[in-house]
Formats: C-alpha cells, sequence, structure tokens
C-alpha cells in the first residue's frame, strides 16, 4: 500500500512581482508492526516484524519571495526551494511538483492581469519570453508549470534513498518587462510524495519454503566485486552489497544462510543437513517434489560411522536407493571450519556457515527421481526445500559453473571467502569397505546425469576446474538455488 505526503505551496507577489511559498509543519507517521510467527515441531518460534513504510515531506522555506524590477527587455529572477522526503521503505519513493489546479497562470489580485506558464520546450533566463514563469530543476533550463491533471514527476527512487537522494531542488523563476502592470501575483503549487511499497525480497521472509522467483527477482544483484553484506535489506538496491539472510527450513527447523550473488540467482550459501527418516515422508508442500507429491526414503540418516554394510556402494539397480550419513566432530575430516582439519570442533552458531552438512548420495538428494538407469538428462526432483532445486551441471544458468567461472572468474581454490563461502566440504566414497576422505577436494552434487553410473558435480578444489562428475552411489553434500 502506498503511503502519500502533499505540501500545497502558495506564490505571492509584492512591487511589481513577488512571492511566497508557503508549507505547512511536517507530520510525523508511525504504524504499529504486525508481528507474525512461524514454529515447528520442535517449538522453535522465529518472530517477524512487518514495518510498513511511512513517508514525510517538508519544504526548506515557507516563503518564496521575488522582489523585481522590470526592464523593457525583461528582467528575469529565480529561486530555488528544496524539497526533504524521509522514508523507511526499502523501494524509494516518487516525488511529484505541479500547479494547484489545471489552470497554471498566476494572477493579479488587483488587476486581469497573469503572468502565464504556456512555452514551448524548454528555456534558459535569456530565452524565456517575457511575462512568463516556469521551473527548472538543474537551475538552467525551465518548463511550464505543470497542470495538476498531469503532474510531473521530478524523482523516481526504487531503493532505500541516500542522504543525498532525500532532497530535491526546484528552481522557480519569472521574466517580466515593464508592460505588466505592478501588483502581487499569485498561485499555488503542489509538492506530493508517495513511498513505494517496500519489495518483498530475501529480506521480507523468513522460511525457505516462501522463496519464489518474484522475490529472488526483486532482491539487488551485487557486482560479482561485492563482498560486503546486506543484512536486512536496508541496502536495497546498492550492487556493492550482497543481499543475505538467515532462513529456515520450516521441514526441521534448521536454519541456513541465503545470499543473492552475481549470477542474479539466490544460492544456498550452506550445505544442506536435512536428515532423512524412513518412516517419514517428505512431501511436495515443503519438499522440491514435481513428479510425485511425496517420498519416503528407503533408510535413515546414519549417525554412526558408515560400513559397507550400512552404505552399498556399487552403483546398480539393486543398490538404488538412498543412503546419507550425518557426519559428527570426530570423523577425522569434518568439516568445522573453512579449510579441512585433523582435529576440528563442531560448531554450535546458528548463523555459522562453516559447517558440513548431510552427506547424501545421488539417490537421495533427488528425493529417488534420479535413478540408476537414467543415462542423461536431469533429475526432477530433488530433497531442497520447496522453491529451490539442485543446480544443474551444466554451463549455463544455475548451475555452480555458470556462476563460479563465468560470473565470478575464479577457480575451484579461491571460493571460501565472501560472497560465495563454498569451503572444501569433504567427500566420502568407499575402498575395501573403509569410507576415506579425498582430502584436497569436496564435491557438490547436480541434478544432471553424465552416464549410467556418474553425474556431474561441482568440485571445490585447489586446481581451477569447477566441474567434475562422481558415482552416483558415493556421499557428497548438497547446496541449492532457487528455483
Amino acid at each position: 500500500m502506498k503511503n502519500t505526503k502533499t505540501k500545497s505551496n502558495k506564490i505571492t507577489s509584492l512591487a511589481i512581482f513577488s512571492g511566497s511559498l508557503l508549507a505547512a509543519a511536517s507530520t510525523v507517521m508511525l504504524f504499529a508492526p504486525v508481528v507474525k510467527t512461524n514454529a515447528d515441531s520442535n517449538a522453535n518460534t522465529k518472530v517477524k516484524a512487518t514495518v510498513s513504510p511511512v513517508v514525510s515531506l517538508a519544504l526548506d522555506t515557507n516563503t518564496m519571495e521575488f522582489n523585481i524590477t522590470p526592464t523593457a527587455a525583461g528582467a528575469f529572477n529565480s529561486q530555488a526551494v528544496v524539497a526533504t522526503v524521509n522514508t523507511n521503505s526499502t523501494g524509494g519513493y516518487e516525488l511529484f511538483f505541479s500547479s494547484e489546479d489545471n489552470t497554471t497562470t498566476m494572477t493579479s489580485l488587483t488587476s486581469e492581469s497573469t503572468i502565464a506558464s504556456d512555452f514551448s520546450g524548454t528555456v534558459t533566463s535569456s530565452t524565456m519570453a517575457v511575462n512568463k514563469w516556469g521551473y527548472s530543476l538543474d537551475s538552467t533550463n525551465f518548463s511550464v508549470i505543470p497542470t495538476l491533471a498531469t503532474p510531473t514527476k521530478i524523482k523516481d527512487l526504487d531503493h532505500f534513498p541516500s542522504s543525498a537522494e532525500k532532497t530535491t531542488t526546484v528552481n522557480i523563476a519569472t521574466k517580466v518587462d515593464t508592460n505588466l502592470p505592478s501588483g502581487t501575483y499569485t498561485k499555488n503549487v503542489v509538492f506530493s510524495a508517495i513511498a513505494h511499497p517496500s519489495p518483498e525480497t530475501i529480506h521480507t521472509i523468513s522460511t525457505m519454503q516462501e522463496m519464489n522467483p518474484d522475490i529472488c527477482n526483486e532482491t539487488t544483484t551485487p557486482a560479482k566485486t561485492a563482498t560486503a553484506l546486506d543484512w536486512d535489506g536496508s541496502y536495497h538496491g546498492d550492487n556493492t552489497r550482497v543481499p543475505r539472510n538467515s532462513l529456515q527450513d520450516t521441514r526441521d527447523g534448521k536454519y541456513y544462510l541465503v545470499s543473492k550473488l552475481a549470477d542474479g540467482n539466490c544460492w544456498m550459501s550452506q550445505n544442506l543437513e536435512l536428515a532423512l527418516d524412513s518412516t517419514k515422508a517428505l512431501t511436495n508442500e515443503k519438499t522440491d517434489l514435481n513428479t510425485k507429491t511425496s517420498w519416503t526414503p528407503e533408510n535413515s540418516t546414519l549417525t554412526v560411522f558408515p560400513t559397507s554394510s550400512t552404505w552399498p556402494t556399487s552403483t546398480s539397480a539393486a543398490s538404488s536407493a538412498a543412503y546419507s550419513y550425518y557426519p559428527i566432530a570426530s570423523d577425522r575430516y569434518y568439516q568445522g571450519g573453512t579449510s579441512k582439519s585433523s582435529t576440528p570442533t563442531a560448531s554450535g552458531v546458528e548463523y555459522d556457515w562453516e559447517k558440513a552438512g548431510v552427506y547424501y548420495n545421488w539417490f537421495a538428494a533427488t528425493a529417488g527421481s534420479g535413478t540408476y538407469a537414467m543415462t542423461s538428462g536431469n533429475a526432477e526432483d530433488s530433497i531442497c526445500p520447496k522453491g529451490w532445486r539442485l543446480p544443474l551441471g551444466t554451463d549455463e544458468d544455475k548451475s555452480f559453473y555458470y556462476l563460479v567461472t563465468e560470473k565470478y572468474g575464479r577457480g575451484g581454490g579461491s571460493l571460501a571467502n565472501t560472497p560465495l563461502n563454498v569451503i572444501q566440504p569433504g567427500y566420502y566414497h568407499f575402498e575395501n569397505n573403509v569410507m576415506t576422505n579425498q582430502e584436497a577436494v569436496g564435491y557438490l552434487w547436480s541434478t544432471t546425469v553424465r552416464s549410467q553410473t556418474n553425474v556431474y558435480t561441482y568440485i571445490q578444489a585447489t586446481g581451477p576446474a569447477p566441474r567434475a562428475y562422481d558415482n552416483k552411489a558415493f556421499g557428497s553434500n548438497v547446496r541449492c538455488v532457487a528455483r
């Protein structure tokens, strides 16, 4: 809903011509916040306060007075008024200027004489005709005063205004000659400010499942050089800031850092750590299921070190079941920081992005839609939250390769810092019935099949190749991209 402030100003004349621009006092408006909550079965509650946009408008003077001694050739006089708009809207505001009605002439209080505003195009102090008046936004080029029916928009912002963007200077000028009868000439002009609704962005939602393409599109796309963060949307429109928020997955109450990145997509900045339960179905109300309404994993997520009997490693039709493992701090290469460590510690900080997440085989990551029989194409489902998906394994939009190589121009070994936050997540597979860690690399699943055995992955390595492939049966991490 838009919020509008209007100032009506009166111009008057003294001697041959003088004027007054009158402004009422500004009004401060406060709105009570609307409070929403989202609670899960674990009794976690996130409080969301939605504050409505407000706007106020003030002028720096309540009197604009011209005192002009006319000449035969015409005497020109110009004065400025500064309009200041204050708004809390991250969607910005619009400022309009016009006459008080659909006539634009100043009329004499003592005769039938007028000063018209009826010229064509723009004029300067030297080309303005005598006994005319107009306005300018640059103090040089003057236009006719617009009517109330067709006001001129003199400012339009789509983001939270900076200090400089809150003010607008309007110059009002007239040019008179000795043929104009002396006296006082008056006209009211109007300034109107309208606050835009604050856009729906990643800062106005609180859960992963609220994400949709419009929300991601409305969120500012940062420049690839941006590293400073925008945590609350107050820098909306500033592409030197990376939009970031912590959103809750309503399936289990866990929070994930989410960022809008330079490729124009919204990405999870942390690895998914959804534990699977063989007695509990995931539904398409909360999960990225597009070919079915629900999916129940064949196996619950392991919380003890896997063995060949608890996680088969051969890729075949017989073993195309969902397997997953939640690593613990006692694992040698548990990822508790920006680089692998043989003596890690688990992080208990809710917003810490340096955590391992769950390792899933591809059959689990695709919620059963990825099969051994697939030799090409993309799996259509995933265990990502509703509104999100597994990235593509190609070099096009919504792929790790496009994000990292085309947009950021980085190799695999330089991604641990803001804004990408891609740590070496570890990579578990079986050799001789022992799960090992490929110490220099870590893999993230995509949805794109390479062969009956392998799927394209993102590889976080020391080399420059961010795209590789891995066996469908092995365990890798999941990061989702918004649909």
